[in-house]
């Protein structure tokens, strides 16, 4: 976990001073994604400008901050995230002065001329920028599932970019606006916006896979550098388990103490059973909801039994009422959106304990259902796999979907977005639009293929950016084990009915149950995909509504008609007070951009030595 940032003139050279000022000003604006940064780099051409924090955990040596620059000068490289090694490797191109992994990544930029040959072997998550002085050429990239974001702005005649939104807005260079059409399309598909939009008007973030290339001033140009393969080729529980294995052994390596998510699910079990059995010390989280306002803590027994099972230490942390409430109106100032699902409250606390304790790197599960899950065949209902694509199941993704499975939901943002004189039915359009794009970027007559590349690009990096950004509240490194490009090219290789067995109770990821049986309980193997649950408790939903009246409503939308409002729930009370706290933090940051809101732990440094990260 680190923060990158940096800016592209288009408009010839900027004064030095200005552009190592706006250096300073991001890099603190981040600071709490990483304790140690070096002074801005600002090219000699007066052009571009690269900034950085760095949370170390491998090397954590002063050698390894950033921005980092080859032996000859020639490339100047900032990095967030984990590489851990390239499935081409090839010699060094020069001895290596550090054992992080930075280093690395500028060898095999420095190595090719084509980015994406560049790119495209890494395996781990990552955010790059880097300038080629020679060329001239300016790349951002981001890593293959979108694990670590970057989001960037056309702004003051160049390209503005960082790891978050909130870094672009503190610089006072991007106006914090939100267009009401893509605020009521991203809350009426609800966890299924992620694209190159976000909630902000103009800020664009850049997709999974992708790497945008800035040869000549003022023409960015965005290229896919990876996408998976379906072809239909059987493949063995045998081969899951060595990929896995090797998954888990790049991701081993830290200098820095570890922990994990472990709710006792198959994903979370098989990680931290794996990393025992190499002899990781790690220590166990799970959540556990009080006052009845989300769940039966079912995942606690499931933990406790697996945890006991591998004799690693469980810590339970629980999230009452209270406490769930007094965060609905800070956690959107770090998401840069609204509250859309309990999860977002479970995981800032759970990170929260996490890094209480002194943890700095986390092992999850995330992305074992999108790759090996979710066989139902219901997410897409195809009318003909052979059909054009235009014909599968558009009026019910556009009409039905969403309004049968959240009825009050769908009511509410239909209510605002007659409110706010948006047009519905553009709206719906556009999610017809957007899901189909990834859902036809792939060449298969699979549905349930088509479908699951769909979950990969567009839930999974939902997923991905809530995890980023609440882990990185609290400068820790999220690791999730399952999001490995070997694993990924064997799900889409397999045929979609080979992952389930069809037994009772074992069909949901059944060939990676098999493939990793011996790291289970039977308890586990055989236990029902649970998520995190959302809160439902009626006094935690009136809670939330007194939260939200006194917030006042979004966008000063009229009060809410009687009939609707009896029928909210504790999601709908929690979108509501959440954008109404999240709209009045853009009002403030319109008025006092550079005045900074929270700050890390440990204060940055510039211009020398930085503090190393925690030990």
């Amino acid at each position: 976990m680190c923060g990158i940032a940096g800016f592209i003139s288009f408009e010839g050279r900027r004064d030095t001073d200005w552009m190592d000022a706006l250096g300073r000003t991001m890099t603190d604006a981040m600071a709490h994604r990483g304790e140690a940064a070096r002074a801005p780099y600002v090219s000699a051409c007066g052009t571009v400008m690269l900034c950085a924090t760095r949370l170390a955990v491998r090397d954590r040596s002063e050698a390894g901050d950033q921005p980092m620059t080859d032996p000859t000068g020639r490339v100047v490289l900032v990095h967030n995230g984990e590489v851990y090694g390239s499935r081409s490797p090839a010699a060094p191109l020069w001895p290596r002065s550090t054992t992080c992994d930075t280093e690395f990544v500028l060898q095999q930029v420095c190595r090719e001329d084509d980015p994406a040959a560049a790119l495209q072997p890494l395996s781990g998550m990552f955010a790059l920028a880097w300038h080629d002085t020679w060329s001239g050429r300016v790349v951002l990239a981001r890593d293959h599932f979108g694990v670590k974001p970057l989001f960037y702005a056309f702004a003051h005649g160049g390209l503005l970019f960082a790891s978050e939104p909130g870094v672009l807005l503190r610089t006072g260079l991007v106006t914090p606006e939100v267009d009401p059409e893509e605020y009521v399309l991203r809350s009426w598909i609800r966890m299924d916006a992620a694209d190159d939009h976000t909630w902000l008007r103009g800020v664009r973030a850049l997709q999974p896979a992708e790497y945008l290339s800035v040869d000549s001033p003022g023409t960015p140009t965005t290229h896919r550098y990876w996408r998976p393969t379906p072809v239909e080729k059987p493949v063995s529980a045998e081969e899951i388990r060595a990929a896995f294995d090797r998954a888990i052994a790049e991701r081993a390596v830290s200098d820095v103490p570890r922990a994990a998510v472990l709710s006792g699910g198959v994903d979370s079990t098989a990680a931290v059973a794996a990393l025992t059995a190499l002899d990781v010390p790690v220590q166990g989280y799970v959540l556990r909801y009080q006052d009845g306002i989300g769940g039966s803590g079912d995942d606690v027994a499931h933990a406790a039994e697996a945890a006991e099972r591998l004799g690693v230490t469980l810590t339970v942390c629980d999230l009452d009422r209270e406490n769930a409430a007094e965060l609905v109106p800070v956690l959107p100032t770090r998401l840069m959106r609204p509250l859309l699902h309990g999860a977002e409250l479970a995981m800032h606390h759970l990170y929260g304990a996490i890094a209480r304790d002194g943890n700095v790197v986390v092992y999850s599960g995330h992305g074992a259902d999108e790759l090996w899950g979710y066989q139902a065949g219901g997410y897409f209902p195809i009318v003909d796999p052979y059909a054009p694509t235009f014909l599968h199941g558009r009026h019910y993704l556009t009409h039905q979907l969403y309004p049968d499975e959240r009825p009050v939901w769908a009511r509410l943002v239909t209510w605002m977005a007659r409110e706010l004189g948006v047009d519905m039915t553009a709206v719906t359009d556009l999610v017809w639009e957007r899901t189909m794009e990834e859902y036809r970027a792939i060449k298969t007559a699979s549905p349930l293929k088509r479908g699951r590349h769909h979950l990969l690009r567009r839930f999974l990096v939902y997923v991905n950016d809530m995890v980023d950004a609440t882990s990185a509240t609290f400068t820790l490194e999220d690791r999730p084990v399952f999001q490995d490009v070997a694993l990924a090219e064997l799900a889409f290789r397999c045929p979609e009915h080979l992952k389930n067995s069809g037994e009772p109770g074992s069909s949901h990821k059944g060939l990676l149950k098999e493939a990793l049986a011996d790291l289970l309980p039977d308890s586990v193997r055989h236990r029902p995909k649970q998520g995190f649950p959302t809160p439902t408790d009626p006094g935690y939903a009136r809670r939330l509504a007194a939260l939200a009246d006194g917030l006042g409503t979004p966008f000063g939308l009229p009060p809410l008609p009687a009939g609707l409002r009896a029928e909210l729930g504790v999601g709908e009370w929690m979108f509501l007070a959440s954008t109404s706290a999240w709209l009045g933090h853009l009002a403030e940051l319109r008025t006092h951009p550079r005045s900074h809101g929270e700050q890390s732990r440990t204060p940055v440094a510039l211009a020398g030595p930085g503090p190393r990260g925690r030990p």
